[in-house]
């Protein structure tokens, strides 16, 4: 009988695995919020871990194969918490700000801020790429709703509603206050109801 060689789940193998796993991606979050992926060092995840860097390079033998798992981890609370759907598009929409908001506070948020602004480095594209595309789409489906619910017209591009409302939001730091996020999503989505945003 074959005997079973040693179990690998996302690229790293079992026994301690999970502690060193949650070590290690916590000293990269940290790392990544402090000095971005141009100043990551691998040493340096190490160190903050407290690994051994050979341990470190046997599980992740790159940065890029570090930051996939990163990306990976810090995509966990997006899946665990979807975009609202209260019935109501000017709702859905502070709320899902009102979340993005309490997220860039905290250091995973500050840690994906620098990888946003770090996306064109090439081996960093495809991996940040693939997890703003599936967030773009739950931002995209609220304003679906909302054109399907009839609270804007048929015809209101969904890109350009958000692109318009992001842009306001962001001229102030992910902390502006709540009157801000929604003098905003009104003005916004008053323009997308008198058909301005279309296609």
């Amino acid at each position: 009988m074959r005997r079973a060689g040693p179990r690998r789940t996302q690229g790293v193998l079992g026994g301690r695995s999970d502690e060193v796993v949650r070590r290690v991606l916590d000293a990269a979050i940290a790392e990544l919020a402090r000095v971005g992926y141009a100043g990551l060092h691998m040493e340096a995840v190490a160190a903050l871990a407290d690994v051994h860097k050979t341990t470190l390079y046997r599980r992740w033998p790159s940065r890029g194969a570090l930051i996939a798992a990163v990306v990976e981890r810090l995509r966990g609370p997006q899946r665990d918490r979807p975009l609202p759907d209260t019935g109501r598009l000017e709702d859905d929409l502070l709320a899902a700000f009102a979340l993005r908001a309490t997220i860039a506070g905290a250091t995973e948020g500050k840690a994906w801020a620098r990888l946003l602004d770090e996306r064109h480095t090439p081996e960093l594209a495809p991996i940040v790429e693939a997890a703003v595309a599936g967030r773009r789409k739950e931002w995209r489906a609220m304003i679906t709703r909302g054109i399907e619910r009839g609270e804007l017209p048929e015809g209101t591009n969904p890109e350009l509603v958000l692109h318009f409302i992001r842009a306001i939001v962001d001229a102030r730091p992910a902390s502006a206050s709540t009157a801000w996020r929604a003098a905003a999503v009104r003005t916004v989505v008053a323009g997308a109801r008198a058909g301005t945003l279309v296609r």
